[in-house]
């Protein structure tokens, strides 16, 4: 099917919030449909790439997608001179490593997201879901088979496909350093200018776990361990200029990074009360470990208040040799939105990588 890709006007409103060994399902995007568990992608129904179909009405009413997690045991208290979450400065024991963290109030990333490091990798992702359209976050990633030339996302495999039982997600529409400036506010955002600086990008190709893909709830489940993805995405104005050459930065994956690192942040777009979708929010602790299946890799959690919308965000931590890079994404919240956790990302999130089927 020939698809055109026109530059997108939209209105965009404040909706803007396992079980086996790593194998991957990876998918072209042709449009809404039924998986099937049959491993042949859906069935072709709507042009993802018409910019007819996202109205700035259907954008308006795009909604977060965020599984829900037990909260565990709690954090034992602060000493009293140290008022509120210290990051520590070696490997936690593993009472706290297990233990709920003490919450982190979720803090506004400084604008303008263009002019930072990490934070003009970091953007939001809109798709049709079979309830109505949804909207998470998500990350410029590298791309080992093209250096310097990235179209890639990562992103959790619950903003991608339904999981278990379910449909792949499409017409995804991934919006990088959305409102910059932070001059859209919810009586302009018919304005793509300061919405959409980089431009929406559409989604050619998406590849999730196999687990998340068969065993993926909207709860805590083994599939949560793995719930990661991967899109691909081309250029707007028809041009050959990859993604990372057009926003400027694009985090190499760090896989099997070390599970004492002494600091992470976590970053994405929370949409529901108090937030906005606005604003990009992080938060930043030691990463503890939450083992959600004993046959299952624990996943990486910390304190932070950010709601439903941070879903997929990615979470960074800085490599022995000084460069960022991406650790995991935002996958799970506590029910007090106290915390988040997300996959570690080993070898199964490589393969995952690896075995997308790239078109651009």
């Amino acid at each position: 099917m020939t698809r055109g890709v026109r530059t997108l006007f939209v209105t965009l409103t404040v909706a803007v919030s396992l079980l086996v060994t790593g194998t991957v399902m990876a998918l072209t995007l042709n449009g809404v449909g039924n998986d099937g568990g049959n491993g042949r992608g859906p069935e072709t129904l709507a042009d993802p790439g018409d910019p007819a179909h996202w109205t700035p009405e259907r954008m308006s009413r795009a909604r977060p997608r965020d599984p829900k997690g037990e909260d565990g045991p709690p954090a034992p208290t602060a000493a009293p001179d140290r008022p509120g979450p210290q990051p520590s400065r070696g490997p936690l024991p593993d009472v706290l490593a297990e233990a709920k963290p003490p919450p982190v109030q979720a803090r506004p990333v400084a604008r303008p997201y263009t002019g930072a490091a990490g934070t003009v990798a970091a953007g939001k992702l809109f798709f049709e879901a079979p309830d109505g359209p949804s909207v998470c976050s998500g990350t410029v990633i590298a791309d080992p088979k093209r250096p310097g030339r990235s179209n890639l996302v990562w992103t959790a495999g619950h903003c991608v496909h339904a999981g278990r039982g379910g449909t792949w997600f499409t017409s995804l529409q991934f919006v990088p350093a959305f409102n910059s400036s932070g001059q859209a506010t919810l009586a302009n955002l018919g304005n793509p200018g300061p919405v959409a600086p980089f431009g929406q990008w559409w989604a050619t190709s998406v590849s999730t776990s196999d687990q998340w893909r068969a065993g993926g709830t909207n709860s805590t489940s083994p599939a949560t361990a793995y719930d990661y993805a991967v899109v691909e995405v081309k250029n707007p104005d028809g041009s050959a200029r990859s993604l990372e050459e057009v926003v400027g930065r694009a985090l190499p994956v760090w896989f099997d990074a070390p599970r004492d690192l002494t600091d992470a942040g976590a970053y994405g777009y929370p949409q529901d009360a108090p937030f906005d979708g606005l604003t990009m929010f992080a938060c930043t602790q030691d990463p503890r470990r939450l083992t959600v299946d004993p046959n299952s890799p624990p996943l990486l959690r910390i304190g932070c208040t950010m709601t439903a919308g941070a879903s997929g965000g990615g979470w960074y931590a800085t490599a022995p040799d000084g460069t960022l890079r991406l650790i995991g994404n935002s996958a799970l919240s506590g029910a007090g939105h106290t915390w988040i956790a997300g996959p570690y990302l080993d070898q199964d999130a490589r393969r995952m990588l690896d075995n997308l089927k790239r078109k651009h």
